[in-house]
């Protein structure tokens, strides 16, 4: 593409970015190129959508730019954008405020990130593949029936109802808790695996330890955990006035498994990804564009960070302000688990 059709899609990108409008010639021509004709740049607009970069709604509309027009103004013609100090104090004493508690960091992470793009965030929590049990509990819930709870490092939980004696009460229930705690506790999915225990309770204990263990491998293959906020910023966006377009995505925001392999699947182990419109696998997120990159917590990959969106999201703001965030997501944890 030679230098002045770059210059001409990048304004048709930055345009519609701000009106969602349809761009057109003579738009361009007194905003952009006083010394170009309007009949110069409709030329270099037709050639721009013969080449597949931008797309004519209707014969007598602007044009707009496809899903490879935003891919080649990303990967040519993304400004450097720089985050100002204001706004980076604005994070960083967010992030000082937030409780200490991993989960806690995350959901700071989550909606400080859909309040500065204006879209949505989502941010995926630690695999659980290497974590080990922190504490189980035992709550009788009725007569025959009790809930069990074991709690995993990086916040991950599971939870089940477990038939019991309906002659056990309360107490009972605790003190077994506490044998399951000397047990298992500290232990891995593939530890558990590796040296089997449960032969070794009492044998009205062994169906509790079994069901630990159950829970302990379903921790262990879960999908991580995902949150997102910003979801009223996605509802304000014109694409989505359809009800049914906009239903689309949402479920698939709510579906944490769905979006967490998703998420899992694209983002790389270090920089940042940018997923356009029908490059995404899943149908209902091909009106949408994903901007991602992963964080740390020390020298540890912790997850993904990033942002949904149209795909005439304001990409190189949204770039730096995620990178700001997955900076300082990653230094909370950091201090966290200090």
């Amino acid at each position: 593409m030679d230098q002045r059709k770059q210059r001409i899609l990048r304004a048709v990108v930055s345009d519609y970015t701000e009106t969602v409008v349809p761009v057109g010639s003579h738009a361009l021509a007194a905003r952009y190129f006083l010394e170009l004709s309007s009949a110069t740049i409709r030329n270099e607009l037709s050639e721009l959508v013969d080449d597949g970069f931008l797309a004519q709604p209707h014969a007598s509309a602007g044009r707009i730019p496809t899903d490879r027009g935003y891919r080649y103004f990303v990967d040519f013609l993304l400004p450097q954008e720089v985050v100002e100090p204001q706004l980076r104090r604005h994070v960083r004493q967010g992030f000082e405020a937030a409780p200490y508690d991993v989960e806690a960091v995350l959901e700071v992470a989550a909606a400080m990130l859909s309040r500065l793009s204006d879209n949505v965030a989502v941010v995926t929590g630690p695999a659980n593949a290497s974590n080990r049990l922190r504490h189980v509990d035992l709550v009788l819930l009725r007569p025959g029936q009790a809930l069990m709870v074991e709690i995993a490092t990086g916040s991950a939980a599971y939870q089940r109802m477990v038939e019991i004696d309906p002659l056990l009460d309360q107490a009972t229930l605790s003190n077994w808790a506490g044998r399951l705690n000397q047990m298992y506790c500290g232990l891995s999915a593939d530890e558990v695996d590796a040296a089997p225990l449960v032969s070794a309770l009492p044998e009205g204990l062994q169906a509790l330890g079994t069901e630990v263990v159950r829970g302990l491998r379903q921790l262990a293959t879960r999908s991580s955990l995902v949150i997102h906020d910003g979801v009223r910023n996605l509802v304000r966006q014109p694409e989505f006035e359809d009800p049914a377009r906009l239903r689309a995505v949402l479920e698939v925001l709510e579906a944490q498994r769905i979006l967490s392999d998703v998420l899992g699947k694209l983002v790389p182990q270090a920089g940042m990804q940018v997923v356009i419109g029908h490059e995404n696998s899943l149908e209902e997120l091909q009106e949408c564009s994903l901007v991602l990159t992963s964080y740390r917590a020390g020298d540890q990959l912790w997850g993904t960070i990033g942002v949904v969106g149209p795909t005439r999201i304001r990409y190189g703001q949204v770039a730096a302000r995620l990178q700001l965030v997955s900076q300082a997501t990653g230094d909370a944890l950091t201090r966290l688990l200090a």
